[in-house]
C-alpha cells in the first residue's frame, strides 16, 4: 500500500471525514469543458470509428456468405477469424464511448443513467431520486454520474462490498449525491486512484465531498454540490 492510500485507509478507518472543497474560481467552466470533451470523443467513437466497423463487418459477413461452402477451408477460417475480430472490435469500441458518455445520460437524463448503472453492478444497489427536476446542465449531469460510478466502484471493486445505495436529492439550488456501502476499508489498489477521480468530478462542480467510514455502518460517500440555474441538458 502506498503512503497516500495508507493515509486514507487510516483516516476512512478511524471515522474521520476526506473532504475535498472546490476552490478554483474557473471550476465551472471547467466543469463545462470537460463533460463537452467527454461528448465529443464519445460522438466521434460512435460515428467515427463504430461506423466503420459496422460497416467492415457487413462486408465480411457478405463474403463469408458468397463464398459458402466452397472448398477453400482457409479462406473461410480466414474470414471467420476477422468477422470474430471485428465484432470483438466493435463491442469494444461501443464500451469506450459508453464510458466516455453513456447514451441514456444524454439522452434521458442524470436518474435513469444512475438507475442503468445502479442495474449493471454486480451487487444489489438501490437509487433513490428525490428532485423536482428532470434534467440539470449537462456539465452537473456528466459529472455526477461518474461521481457515482466511481463511489460505485469504490465500494465494491476496492472495499468488497455486498450492496450499495445511492441518493440524490435536490435542496434548493443545490444537490446531495449519497452513496452509501456495507463495507470499510478501501483495500484494492484502485482506491487512490478512485478517490481522485471522486475529488475531481467535485472540485469542477465547486462542491464539498466527504467520506467516512465506520465498522457498524458501512462507507458513506457524500457530495454537496451548487447547481446552477442555467439550461438543463
Amino acid at each position: 500500500m502506498t503512503a497516500s492510500s495508507q493515509s486514507i485507509a487510516e483516516n476512512v478507518t478511524r471515522g474521520q471525514d476526506v473532504v475535498r472543497k472546490g476552490t478554483d474560481a474557473a471550476a465551472r467552466p471547467a466543469a463545462d469543458a470537460a463533460a463537452e470533451r467527454r461528448r465529443q470523443a464519445a460522438r466521434l467513437l460512435r460515428d467515427g470509428a463504430q461506423e466503420r466497423l459496422v460497416s467492415l463487418l457487413l462486408g465480411l459477413r457478405m463474403a463469408r456468405e458468397q463464398l459458402g461452402e466452397a472448398p477453400s477451408t482457409a479462406a473461410a477460417g480466414l474470414l471467420d477469424d476477422a468477422i470474430r475480430d471485428a465484432e470483438t472490435a466493435l463491442a469494444q469500441v461501443r464500451e469506450v464511448a459508453a464510458g466516455l458518455c453513456p447514451q441514456v445520460l444524454q439522452l434521458r437524463g442524470l436518474a435513469p443513467a444512475v438507475s442503468a448503472l445502479a442495474a449493471a453492478s454486480p451487487v444489489p444497489v438501490t437509487v433513490t431520486v428525490r428532485s423536482g427536476r428532470d434534467r440539470l446542465p449537462r456539465a452537473v449531469e456528466t459529472h455526477v454520474y461518474f461521481l457515482i460510478a466511481e463511489a460505485l466502484a469504490h465500494a465494491v471493486q476496492d472495499s468488497g462490498a455486498s450492496r450499495g445505495e445511492v441518493e440524490l436529492t435536490h435542496i434548493g439550488s443545490g444537490l446531495v449525491v449519497s452513496v452509501v456501502s456495507d463495507a470499510c476499508p478501501p483495500r484494492g489498489p484502485g482506491a487512490d486512484a478512485r478517490m481522485g477521480a471522486m475529488t475531481e468530478c467535485v472540485t469542477l462542480l465547486e462542491g464539498t465531498l466527504t467520506v467516512t467510514c465506520s465498522s457498524a455502518a458501512g462507507t458513506t460517500v457524500r457530495a454537496v454540490l451548487p447547481v446552477p440555474a442555467g439550461r438543463p441538458a
